[in-house]
């Protein structure tokens, strides 16, 4: 085989296998603090319809949303968060801060991942229901 032969081969095979699952797109820390910063926002403006699509790759993200802002909406968070990970694409993000000109603290703890190219939060208790004699991990009473 020619040296150029050789070379139209060697891109081929380079080609071929960036194209079989080369292309995903890989969890970036700096998109993950974007879609922190506008959740964040979309909490304090208590904009439950905009939160709904900032979650609505959860399949409960709708029910989320409408939690979310019972709980958390329009209360003037100011926070920073920092996050730690013990497996891969997924995320314990500690949001602390301050609420309301009373400057109320803010110690919320998250549980991001990455899916399918999405960040996704796990839904606040209650969210999704519970099948009976689940496994759970909260503690009695």
């Amino acid at each position: 085989m020619s040296r150029l032969g050789a070379l139209c081969a060697a891109v081929l095979c380079a080609g071929l296998l960036s194209a079989c699952g080369g292309s995903e797109k890989k969890a970036d820390l700096a998109d993950q603090d974007r879609f922190l910063r506008e959740y964040v926002n979309l909490l304090n403006k208590a904009d439950e319809d905009g939160l709904a699509g900032l979650l609505d790759d959860h399949p409960h993200g709708k029910e989320d949303a409408h939690a979310r802002i019972a709980a958390y909406g329009g209360q003037e968070w100011d926070v920073t968060w920092n996050r730690t990970s013990d497996f891969p694409d997924v995320w314990k993000v500690r949001l602390t801060g301050t609420a309301g000109a009373d400057r109320r603290p803010v110690k919320v703890v998250e549980t991001v991942s990455w899916e399918d190219e999405h960040w996704l939060l796990t839904p606040l208790d209650g969210v999704v229901t519970k099948p009976p004699n689940a496994a759970d991990t909260t503690p009695p009473g």
